[in-house]
């Protein structure tokens, strides 16, 4: 630049300090104060956002902490608890199992004792079968030996085949007719 030029800048300053020299005095000091003012809110508010944010991760912290104890707390009880059921459902089916077998063996013992009670009684049916059998034919051999040579009546024959039947059901035919005599009075 000029000479000129940089006096007339130099002009313009000087007028301009002698007009408003002592107002922008006061409004750079009223800058300065406001400045200090601002800079002091803006170190208080960073000194309390950091303070907040430090409470809020200790808190955090802290809580995630009870949080992790509580999930560990509820993990260990969920491992109890599903080792009780598992140890209940081992000792149920060990006793069902127990259970079982007990019927098993009641069971197979007696069926054991009814095929022998059934084996003793067809025991005692086929000696008493072949013991009627031998009444039968000894009856049936007296009366063919009684009538030798006769004829045998069918009055004869019926009242024969009526004695080996009642004998067979192990009743009597005279008490049988007493008892049918008596009913007709």
């Amino acid at each position: 630049m000029s000479e000129k030029n940089v006096n007339n800048v130099n002009n313009v300053d000087q007028i301009r300090d002698l007009i408003f020299g002592s107002q922008i005095k006061d409004f750079e000091e009223r800058f300065n104060q406001m400045e200090k003012k601002i800079k002091g809110v803006e170190d208080a508010l960073s000194r309390q956002m950091k303070e907040a944010y430090e409470k809020l991760k200790k808190e955090t912290e802290r809580s995630l902490e009870v949080i992790e104890k509580k999930i560990d707390n509820l993990s260990i009880s969920t491992q109890k608890e599903r080792s009780k059921l598992k140890e209940l459902i081992d000792t149920t089916d060990d006793s069902l199992h127990a259970q079982l077998q007990s019927q098993k063996e009641e069971f197979s013992t007696k069926l054991k004792v009814l095929k022998e009670n059934v084996e003793d009684e067809n025991e005692k049916l086929i000696s008493q079968v072949r013991a009627m059998k031998v009444d039968i034919e000894t009856l049936l051999n007296e009366e063919l030996a009684s009538m030798g040579n006769e004829k045998l009546s069918r009055d004869t024959m019926a009242q024969m085949l009526l004695d080996v039947a009642m004998k067979i059901q192990g009743t009597d035919v005279n008490a049988m007719l007493s008892e049918g005599v008596k009913a007709e009075k």
